[in-house]
Protein backbone atom coordinates (compact mmCIF):
# COMPACT_ATOMS: atom_id res chain seq x y z
CA UNK A 1 0.00 0.00 0.00
CA UNK A 2 1.94 2.71 -1.33
CA UNK A 3 -0.24 6.03 -0.62
CA UNK A 4 -0.89 5.63 3.15
CA UNK A 5 -2.86 8.99 2.80
CA UNK A 6 -5.09 8.47 0.28
CA UNK A 7 -6.30 5.12 1.77
CA UNK A 8 -6.65 6.35 4.99
CA UNK A 9 -8.80 9.23 3.30
CA UNK A 10 -10.74 6.63 1.65
CA UNK A 11 -11.68 4.30 4.26
CA UNK A 12 -12.91 7.44 6.04
CA UNK A 13 -15.05 8.75 3.69
CA UNK A 14 -16.28 5.08 3.10
CA UNK A 15 -17.23 4.22 6.81
CA UNK A 16 -16.28 7.39 8.87
CA UNK A 17 -13.60 7.93 11.38
CA UNK A 18 -15.79 5.19 13.43
CA UNK A 19 -15.53 3.10 10.41
CA UNK A 20 -11.40 3.88 10.39
CA UNK A 21 -11.30 2.70 14.42
CA UNK A 22 -12.51 -0.78 13.49
CA UNK A 23 -10.42 -1.36 10.23
CA UNK A 24 -7.77 1.34 10.80
CA UNK A 25 -4.49 1.27 7.96
CA UNK A 26 -1.97 -1.04 9.06
CA UNK A 27 1.62 -0.21 8.46
CA UNK A 28 3.02 -3.31 10.08
CA UNK A 29 2.72 -5.51 12.82
CA UNK A 30 3.67 -9.06 14.64
CA UNK A 31 2.77 -10.73 18.11
CA UNK A 32 4.33 -7.80 19.84
CA UNK A 33 3.88 -4.99 17.88
CA UNK A 34 2.26 -2.58 15.84
CA UNK A 35 1.85 0.28 13.59
CA UNK A 36 -1.25 2.04 12.14
CA UNK A 37 -1.16 5.10 10.16
CA UNK A 38 -2.27 8.62 10.97
CA UNK A 39 -1.32 11.82 8.55
CA UNK A 40 2.01 12.76 9.77
CA UNK A 41 3.89 13.92 6.27
CA UNK A 42 3.33 17.41 6.59
CA UNK A 43 6.74 19.63 7.29
CA UNK A 44 7.81 23.10 8.11
CA UNK A 45 10.95 23.85 5.65
CA UNK A 46 11.68 26.55 7.71
CA UNK A 47 10.97 25.48 11.29
CA UNK A 48 12.97 27.07 13.68
CA UNK A 49 11.85 24.84 16.70
CA UNK A 50 11.55 21.14 16.33
CA UNK A 51 9.34 19.10 19.45
CA UNK A 52 9.97 15.36 19.53
CA UNK A 53 7.72 13.23 21.17
CA UNK A 54 7.86 9.12 20.81
CA UNK A 55 5.17 8.20 18.82
CA UNK A 56 1.03 9.06 18.78
CA UNK A 57 -1.26 7.78 21.36
CA UNK A 58 -4.83 6.25 21.50
CA UNK A 59 -6.30 9.67 21.94
CA UNK A 60 -4.31 11.34 19.06
CA UNK A 61 -5.46 8.38 16.36
CA UNK A 62 -9.15 9.40 17.09
CA UNK A 63 -8.61 12.90 16.64
CA UNK A 64 -6.93 12.25 14.05
CA UNK A 65 -9.65 10.59 12.56
CA UNK A 66 -11.98 13.13 13.57
CA UNK A 67 -10.57 16.21 12.25
CA UNK A 68 -9.90 14.44 8.76
CA UNK A 69 -13.51 13.37 8.62
CA UNK A 70 -14.22 16.93 9.04
CA UNK A 71 -11.78 18.08 6.39
CA UNK A 72 -12.92 16.41 4.28
CA UNK A 73 -16.56 17.25 4.32
CA UNK A 74 -14.98 21.02 3.09
CA UNK A 75 -13.76 19.06 0.52
CA UNK A 76 -9.91 19.82 1.95
CA UNK A 77 -6.97 19.07 -0.58
CA UNK A 78 -4.62 16.02 0.47
CA UNK A 79 -1.93 18.39 1.55
CA UNK A 80 -4.40 20.92 3.76
CA UNK A 81 -5.17 17.45 5.64
CA UNK A 82 -1.86 16.59 6.69
CA UNK A 83 -0.86 20.08 7.48
CA UNK A 84 -4.00 19.98 9.58
CA UNK A 85 -3.23 16.96 11.57
CA UNK A 86 0.36 18.81 12.20
CA UNK A 87 -1.19 21.37 13.41
CA UNK A 88 -4.22 19.98 15.06
CA UNK A 89 -3.50 16.68 15.93
CA UNK A 90 0.20 15.80 16.55
CA UNK A 91 0.91 17.46 20.51
CA UNK A 92 -2.60 18.10 20.16
CA UNK A 93 -6.32 17.00 22.31
CA UNK A 94 -6.87 18.46 25.95
CA UNK A 95 -4.93 15.62 27.26
CA UNK A 96 -0.67 17.05 25.85
CA UNK A 97 -1.66 20.46 24.20
CA UNK A 98 -2.44 22.03 27.36
CA UNK A 99 0.22 21.31 29.49
CA UNK A 100 2.83 21.71 26.36
CA UNK A 101 1.98 25.69 26.21
CA UNK A 102 2.35 25.81 29.90
CA UNK A 103 6.28 23.88 29.95
CA UNK A 104 7.31 26.32 26.73
CA UNK A 105 5.96 29.58 28.13
CA UNK A 106 7.59 28.72 31.66
CA UNK A 107 10.81 28.26 30.11
CA UNK A 108 9.96 31.17 27.57
CA UNK A 109 10.92 29.19 24.63
CA UNK A 110 8.82 30.97 22.09
CA UNK A 111 10.52 34.25 22.86
CA UNK A 112 13.68 32.35 21.64
CA UNK A 113 12.08 32.24 17.35
CA UNK A 114 10.60 35.50 17.67
CA UNK A 115 6.85 34.52 18.78
CA UNK A 116 4.63 36.19 21.60
CA UNK A 117 3.68 32.98 23.44
CA UNK A 118 3.30 29.20 22.97
CA UNK A 119 -0.30 29.51 22.19
CA UNK A 120 0.78 31.78 18.99
CA UNK A 121 3.03 28.92 17.65
CA UNK A 122 -0.28 27.04 17.00
CA UNK A 123 -1.70 29.51 15.17
CA UNK A 124 -1.96 29.75 11.07
CA UNK A 125 0.62 31.75 11.11
CA UNK A 126 2.89 30.95 14.15
CA UNK A 127 2.69 27.53 13.06
CA UNK A 128 5.36 27.67 10.18
CA UNK A 129 8.08 28.66 12.85
CA UNK A 130 7.75 24.84 14.44
CA UNK A 131 7.61 21.00 13.36
CA UNK A 132 5.92 18.53 15.42
CA UNK A 133 8.20 15.34 15.01
CA UNK A 134 7.72 11.74 16.36
CA UNK A 135 10.57 9.02 16.28
CA UNK A 136 7.58 6.46 15.44
CA UNK A 137 5.11 9.19 13.44
CA UNK A 138 2.88 5.80 12.58
CA UNK A 139 1.07 5.26 15.96
CA UNK A 140 2.96 2.46 17.44
CA UNK A 141 1.81 0.15 20.14
CA UNK A 142 2.96 -2.66 22.63
CA UNK A 143 0.94 -5.30 23.43
CA UNK A 144 -2.30 -3.07 22.19
CA UNK A 145 -0.68 -0.13 24.57
CA UNK A 146 1.54 2.84 23.14
CA UNK A 147 5.13 2.55 23.22
CA UNK A 148 6.97 3.96 26.01
CA UNK A 149 9.77 2.05 25.85
CA UNK A 150 13.36 2.96 25.93
CA UNK A 151 15.24 3.57 22.37
CA UNK A 152 17.39 0.17 22.59
CA UNK A 153 14.05 -1.43 22.45
CA UNK A 154 13.28 0.61 19.60
CA UNK A 155 16.53 -0.18 17.64
CA UNK A 156 16.29 -4.02 18.56
CA UNK A 157 12.99 -4.43 17.03
CA UNK A 158 13.41 -4.69 13.27
CA UNK A 159 9.93 -2.74 12.24
CA UNK A 160 10.51 -0.13 14.75
CA UNK A 161 14.23 0.49 14.07
CA UNK A 162 13.60 1.18 10.30
CA UNK A 163 10.60 3.77 10.39
CA UNK A 164 12.83 5.65 13.16
CA UNK A 165 15.58 5.44 10.92
CA UNK A 166 13.50 6.28 7.56
CA UNK A 167 10.93 8.42 8.99
CA UNK A 168 12.51 10.51 11.59
CA UNK A 169 16.67 10.59 10.94
CA UNK A 170 15.90 10.53 7.35
CA UNK A 171 14.02 13.28 7.79
CA UNK A 172 16.60 15.49 9.91
CA UNK A 173 18.40 17.09 6.83
CA UNK A 174 15.09 18.66 5.62
CA UNK A 175 15.06 21.31 8.44
CA UNK A 176 17.24 24.39 8.98
CA UNK A 177 21.39 23.70 10.18
CA UNK A 178 20.20 26.03 13.27
CA UNK A 179 17.00 24.79 14.68
CA UNK A 180 16.34 24.22 17.79
CA UNK A 181 14.80 20.95 19.36
CA UNK A 182 12.99 19.84 21.88
CA UNK A 183 12.55 15.98 23.32
CA UNK A 184 9.26 14.85 25.48
CA UNK A 185 10.46 11.95 27.14
CA UNK A 186 13.24 10.32 27.82
CA UNK A 187 12.97 8.04 24.87
CA UNK A 188 12.25 11.24 22.55
CA UNK A 189 15.52 12.43 24.11
CA UNK A 190 17.67 9.43 23.23
CA UNK A 191 16.81 9.90 19.98
CA UNK A 192 17.76 13.03 19.59
CA UNK A 193 20.92 12.39 21.27
CA UNK A 194 21.13 9.37 18.62
CA UNK A 195 20.76 11.94 15.73
CA UNK A 196 23.73 13.78 17.40
CA UNK A 197 25.94 10.91 17.23
CA UNK A 198 24.67 10.32 13.93
CA UNK A 199 26.52 13.39 12.40
CA UNK A 200 23.01 14.36 11.49
CA UNK A 201 22.38 17.30 14.44
CA UNK A 202 24.79 19.34 16.44
CA UNK A 203 24.74 19.47 20.25
CA UNK A 204 24.34 22.87 20.62
CA UNK A 205 20.67 22.41 18.33
CA UNK A 206 19.48 20.31 21.57
CA UNK A 207 17.62 22.90 23.55
CA UNK A 208 16.52 20.44 26.17
CA UNK A 209 14.73 17.88 27.70
CA UNK A 210 10.89 18.30 28.79
CA UNK A 211 8.63 15.35 30.44
CA UNK A 212 5.90 13.64 28.17
CA UNK A 213 2.72 16.47 28.91
CA UNK A 214 -0.01 14.36 29.86
CA UNK A 215 -2.71 15.99 32.72
CA UNK A 216 -2.85 12.71 34.44
CA UNK A 217 -0.38 12.92 37.70
CA UNK A 218 1.50 15.26 39.37
CA UNK A 219 4.90 14.58 36.75
CA UNK A 220 4.30 18.12 35.03
CA UNK A 221 3.55 20.59 37.68
CA UNK A 222 6.43 18.80 39.59
CA UNK A 223 8.75 19.78 36.70
CA UNK A 224 7.34 23.36 36.50
CA UNK A 225 7.89 24.07 40.34
CA UNK A 226 3.95 24.21 40.60
CA UNK A 227 4.36 21.92 43.60
CA UNK A 228 7.32 20.21 45.34
CA UNK A 229 9.02 16.94 46.81
CA UNK A 230 7.01 17.53 50.42
CA UNK A 231 4.06 18.32 48.42
CA UNK A 232 4.09 14.67 46.50
CA UNK A 233 2.13 11.96 48.24
CA UNK A 234 4.22 8.75 49.40
CA UNK A 235 3.09 6.50 46.70
CA UNK A 236 3.59 9.01 43.77
CA UNK A 237 5.32 7.54 41.18
CA UNK A 238 7.18 11.50 40.35
CA UNK A 239 8.95 10.60 43.45
CA UNK A 240 11.13 8.09 41.37
CA UNK A 241 11.09 10.45 38.15
CA UNK A 242 12.67 13.22 40.81
CA UNK A 243 16.49 13.38 40.14
CA UNK A 244 15.70 13.06 35.74
CA UNK A 245 12.85 15.86 36.46
CA UNK A 246 15.14 18.00 38.13
CA UNK A 247 18.19 17.79 35.69
CA UNK A 248 16.14 18.11 32.80
CA UNK A 249 14.81 21.58 34.37
CA UNK A 250 18.56 22.89 34.86
CA UNK A 251 19.45 22.03 30.73
CA UNK A 252 16.59 23.41 29.66
CA UNK A 253 17.07 26.54 32.24
CA UNK A 254 20.91 26.49 30.87
CA UNK A 255 19.52 25.98 26.99
CA UNK A 256 17.60 28.78 26.98
CA UNK A 257 19.88 30.97 28.68
CA UNK A 258 22.28 30.19 26.67
CA UNK A 259 20.51 31.09 23.36
CA UNK A 260 19.32 34.20 24.78
CA UNK A 261 22.69 35.48 25.97
CA UNK A 262 23.90 34.66 22.03
CA UNK A 263 21.73 36.28 20.66
CA UNK A 264 22.05 39.51 22.68
CA UNK A 265 25.82 39.34 21.77
CA UNK A 266 25.03 39.39 18.27
CA UNK A 267 22.73 42.30 18.27
CA UNK A 268 25.21 44.09 19.92
CA UNK A 269 27.68 46.55 17.83
CA UNK A 270 31.11 45.32 17.22
CA UNK A 271 33.03 48.33 18.61
CA UNK A 272 35.93 49.77 16.04
CA UNK A 273 39.66 49.88 17.30
CA UNK A 274 42.00 52.02 15.72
Amino acid sequence: MANYIEEYCARIRRGGARGLAEKPVVIGQDNIYAMQYVPYEHWNSSARLVIVSTTPGHTHVRLAATVTEELLQTQAPGPRIQRENKRRVELGGRMVRPNLIRMLDHFRVPALISQPDATSLWDEEGFDSIQPLALLPHATTRRGLTFDGPLDELLDTPMLRDVFQQEFLGRLPQYPRDALYIGLGRTAWSGLEHAVRAGLLCQQQLLGMMPVPTRAGSMVRYFLREVGEADLSPNDPVRHRIAWLDAAHREMEAGVERLRAESISSAQPRRLTA
